[in-house]
Order: C-alpha cells, then structure tokens, then sequence
C-alpha cells in the first residue's frame, strides 16, 4: 500500500491546491486535533472558511442547521459516527456534498461510506494535495448539479424543467406541446411582465414567418386548459396587448 508524507509535512502554501473556482464554506469533523488544524490551516491557505468540531454530536447539529458547500467527516468521532452524520442529512434531504476521510480503509467500510451517501472516500495518512484534488472534484460536480437544479422554474403549485417540455403541476406531470413549453418558459422567466402576441410569435415561429395573433391565441386557450380551471387563471390576458403570469391571476380575465 501507498504510504503518504507525514502530516506534518502539510504544505499550507495556496499555490499548491489548485484552483477551486470559488470561496467555498467547509465543514470538517475529527477527533485528532493534529490532522484538524493541519487540514483546517491548508483549506484555509486556500481561501475557504473553514468550519471544525472534534465531536460528532457537535458535527451533527452543524451539518443539519448550517449550509456548507462540503462536508470532511471522520468515521470513528465520539458521541457520534460520521456514518451516522451522512445518514441524518439524507434523511433530511440534505444533498451537501460529503467526503470520508479515516483510517478505516476496508472494503466494507468503504462500500458503507458510499451507501450511506458519501460523495467520496479517502483512507489514512493520506496526500493534502490529493485531498484538494478530490475536493476539487466533488464541487465542480456540485456545481453542475445545482445549476441544473436551477434549471427549474418555480412559481406557486408549478415547476418547469428547461431541459424537458414537461410541466409539474402539484406533483403532478403535465405534458406540453413545444409551443406551450416555450409560451409558460418565457412567461415564467418574466413572471408579472406583459408579453406582446407579437413577441410571442417571434418566440415560435420567428420573425420570417406570417402567423397571426390567434394562432398564439390557440395555444394559449390550450395551455390554460391543461393547467385546469384554477391554475390556469395564472395566465392572465392583457386587453389588446398580449399575456402575462401572475399568482393572483383571475381566470385568464382581461386587463384593461
């Protein structure tokens, strides 16, 4: 097996972790006071904020009422593991990315770091710069993630996913034609703002195509009718102008 310098050979220069795009907050959770300051300074060399507890319990309830961009647990922590850390914030829903760092490197243990929800596993002594590589990764994957997530509209009951012409209603999926996905994206994205039919056309068909203004009519009425008699008053017409998304809209009423 591969041994690693010892931790006293920490590097705290900030030229020697890479480049993690931005400030992250970090939670990190272990009994050795040694390797918790070492690893506390080189994160913080890097830039981070730095949060750090030698108890699980005092872990527990930083994990489950702080925000964190990651989380360094130890397995093996008094009160309370660190496998029992992960497993409280999957329960509460928390996706915060979470990385092991221990000397309990058999497989098995390994395979339960994974299943409890660990986005990574790294085994003592271990390699600082390894570790900043590893941690690296894990947040650029998380960035990924969240703007995906971000990806999603929401206003009142409805959800809007940008990559699939598909609209949650309630918890409940409603499929869209092409025309009424791009009509509630844009009105989502603008939510209170008057959009013109001919805007709206322009966002359909182009600015190169001859279409009249009953044609987004159409496509309106149908989309009010898949969002149902209450939801689909959310869509509100403006008198001779065109269309808007409120919350407090009444029955697609006319708006002088």
């Amino acid at each position: 097996m591969q041994t690693h310098a010892p931790y006293s050979s920490f590097e705290s220069s900030s030229g020697e972790t890479g480049d993690i795009a931005t400030k992250t907050k970090i939670l990190v959770v272990e009994d050795d006071k040694n390797i918790l300051n070492l690893l506390s300074a080189y994160l913080e060399s890097a830039g981070h904020d730095v949060v750090v507890h030698q108890d699980g319990q005092a872990g527990y309830r930083a994990a489950l009422t702080d925000s964190f961009d990651i989380c360094i647990f130890d397995v093996m922590l008094p009160h309370r593991s660190g496998t029992e850390i992960v497993e409280a914030m999957r329960k509460h829903g928390s996706v915060t990315p979470v990385l092991f760092l221990t000397a309990l490197g058999a497989e098995t243990n390994v395979l339960q770091g994974f299943a409890v929800g660990a986005d990574d596993y790294v085994i003592k002594p271990f390699s600082p710069r390894e570790l900043i590589v590893r941690i690296q990764a894990i947040l650029r994957r998380s960035q990924i993630a969240n703007a995906c997530r971000k990806n999603v509209l929401e206003a009142g009951p409805l959800k809007l996913d940008a990559e699939q012409p598909t609209c949650n209603l309630s918890g409940q999926s409603i499929p869209l034609t092409p025309y009424e996905y791009k009509i509630l994206r844009r009105l989502l994205e603008q939510p209170s703002r008057v959009l013109s039919r001919g805007q709206l056309i322009a966002l359909l068909y182009g600015n190169d195509v001859a279409v009249g203004p009953k044609a987004i009519d159409v496509h309106v009425h149908n989309l009010r009718a898949k969002l149902g008699d209450e939801n689909g008053t959310m869509i509100e017409t403006v008198r001779g102008f065109g269309y808007r998304f409120s919350l407090a809209g009444e029955g697609g009423r006319r708006i002088s």
